[in-house]
C-alpha cells in the first residue's frame, strides 16, 4: 500500500509540474499592456512635429512655406541693398514668355517673362481689372544681372550715382531678376513709371486690390526710409496671397518681415523641414 501511495503521490506532483510549467509558458506570451492614462486613453509614444507658422504682429499666422527664403527661387526671399541675391547670376527655371496679359511690344523678351507660378494670379488680377475698366500692361518684368547692370549704369550716367541709387537697384539687388516683381502701366502710357500713376482710378485699383492676387506694393510712399527707395505704385511683388494679407494687416514691408522670416525658417532648419 505504502509503494501504490507513493506512485500516486509522484505522479500528482508530475502533473502539478507541468500545469505550472504550462501556465508560466502561456503567461510569458501575452503581450505587454499599454501604459494608460486614469480615464484609461493609451498614451502615445509618437512625436507629433509642431506646426510651423509665419507670425507677423498685427496679422493672423500663416502656415509656413518649407523651403528656404535665402534661395533666389524663394517666393518668400527678400531683394534689396541689404539682401542682394546668393547668386548673382540667377535666372528662374520656369521663366516663361508672358503671352496672356499685354507687355511693353518695344522691351525685350526677357522683360516680357516672369516665372511660370505667377502667371494664374497675374492673368486673374489682369482680367478683374480689364472689368473693372482699367486697359493694364506689363512695363517690365524679369531683368538679368545684364540688363539690370545696364540700366543702372544709364541712370548713373543720365543723374549720378546717389540719385540712381534712389530709384534703380544695382545688378544683383533687384527683385526683378527673381521673376517675381514686374512694373505695371495703363496700356497709354499715362503717368509711365511715374509717381502720378498712384493717383489714377487704376492705381488706387492695384492699390487696394493687388493682395487679393497674391502681390503686394513693393515700394509705398510711407516707407522710403525703410525700403532705401522711393515711391514707386507702378512695381509689385508677388509672394502668394496669404503673405500678400499678413504683411497688409501688420502694416510691414517684405524688408521689415525679414527678421519674422528668418525666424520661421530657423524652426524649419531645427524640425529638419529643409
Amino acid at each position: 500500500m505504502k509503494t501504490r501511495a507513493r506512485y500516486l503521490l509522484s505522479l500528482i506532483t508530475i502533473a502539478c509540474l507541468i500545469i505550472g510549467f504550462t501556465l508560466a509558458y502561456f503567461l510569458t506570451r501575452q503581450p505587454a499592456k499599454t501604459t494608460s492614462t486614469e480615464n484609461n486613453t493609451p498614451v502615445s509614444t509618437v512625436v507629433v512635429p509642431e506646426k510651423i507658422t509665419l507670425k507677423l504682429p498685427g496679422a493672423s499666422p500663416i502656415d509656413a512655406r518649407v523651403e528656404d527664403y535665402s534661395l533666389p527661387s524663394s517666393l518668400w526671399v527678400v531683394v534689396n541693398k541689404d539682401y542682394p541675391l546668393s547668386d548673382q547670376q540667377y535666372i528662374p527655371a520656369d521663366l516663361t514668355r508672358i503671352t496672356t496679359v499685354p507687355t511693353r511690344p518695344d522691351k525685350t523678351s526677357d522683360e516680357r517673362s516672369m516665372r511660370q507660378i505667377v502667371l494664374p494670379s497675374l492673368e486673374s488680377m489682369f482680367t478683374d481689372a480689364k472689368t473693372a475698366g482699367f486697359d493694364l500692361m506689363i512695363g517690365s518684368g524679369f531683368r538679368s544681372y545684364t540688363t539690370q547692370a545696364m540700366y543702372f549704369n544709364n541712370y548713373v550716367k543720365a543723374s549720378g550715382e546717389a540719385a540712381a541709387n534712389l530709384y534703380s537697384a544695382k545688378p544683383g539687388q533687384s527683385e526683378h531678376q527673381t521673376g517675381l516683381s514686374l512694373d505695371i502701366a495703363l496700356t497709354t502710357k499715362e503717368c509711365y513709371l511715374d509717381t502720378c500713376f498712384g493717383t489714377t482710378t487704376a492705381g488706387k485699383w492695384l492699390a487696394e486690390h493687388s493682395i487679393d492676387y497674391g502681390f503686394i506694393l513693393r515700394y509705398p510712399s510711407d516707407k522710403t526710409a525703410v525700403t532705401k527707395y522711393q515711391y514707386e505704385p507702378w512695381h509689385f511683388r508677388y509672394v502668394g496671397t496669404d503673405l500678400a494679407k499678413a504683411l497688409h494687416d501688420s502694416k510691414l514691408t517684405l524688408d521689415e518681415a525679414y527678421p519674422y522670416l528668418q525666424t520661421t525658417l530657423e524652426e524649419l532648419r531645427n524640425q529638419k523641414k529643409i
